[in-house]
């Protein structure tokens, strides 16, 4: 049982999980002890409940984070600028966006806002780009299209280009979680 969980770079969770486990290196995996072994057992039991609302889960990554890290919520505040190109970014997955076009929307200069970009989430533009396709095509398998429906809908250009990308970003293939 696979649980893939998307931290969003805006969100206070991924800075604290960041700040504690390293994430840039290889990403949360394989973390094992009770009380990880307990917060799994809730997913898996929101996973299967009929009711499996969202908030439920925003509750259940906090207290992931908080076993992972050992620490109570912090807040890091994010600049507007990056703010602003988040969310233009998550507006116009379809479309084609460049470092160029939104550093321009926010009125900096292409280096200052990519150096800008990873100093507030942490990683690269164009990584979050493809993160933030991978997640909107994910959801859309999640709704029942087929992955290649899913890919164009997340703003790949193929199939072969997410599958290519979700092996990149989780260490297994589609076809292995999606058995």
């Amino acid at each position: 049982f696979y649980i893939f969980i998307y931290l969003d770079a805006e969100l206070n969770y991924t800075h604290r999980l960041e700040a504690s486990m390293h994430l840039e290196k290889q990403g949360l995996v394989h973390y094992f002890g009770s009380e990880i072994d307990a917060v799994r057992t809730e997913f898996i039991n929101w996973f299967n409940s009929a009711s499996n609302e969202e908030e439920n889960v925003h509750s259940l990554i906090g207290l992931l984070v908080e076993k992972l890290t050992g620490s109570e919520n912090s807040v890091n505040q994010i600049d507007e600028r990056i703010k602003q190109s988040i969310a233009f970014l998550h507006s116009n997955l379809n479309e084609e966006i460049s470092l160029a076009n939104i550093a321009s929307k926010v009125h900096l200069s292409e280096s200052r806002f990519a150096h800008l970009f990873k100093e507030q989430t942490g990683i690269p533009f164009r990584k979050y780009i493809l993160w933030c396709r991978m997640q909107a095509a994910l959801q859309e398998v999640m709704k029942g299209q087929s992955f290649t429906n899913a890919a164009y809908g997340g703003g790949f250009s193929d199939v072969a280009h997410l599958s290519r990308t979700f092996t990149e970003m989780f260490g297994v293939s589609p076809s292995e979680v999606l058995k």
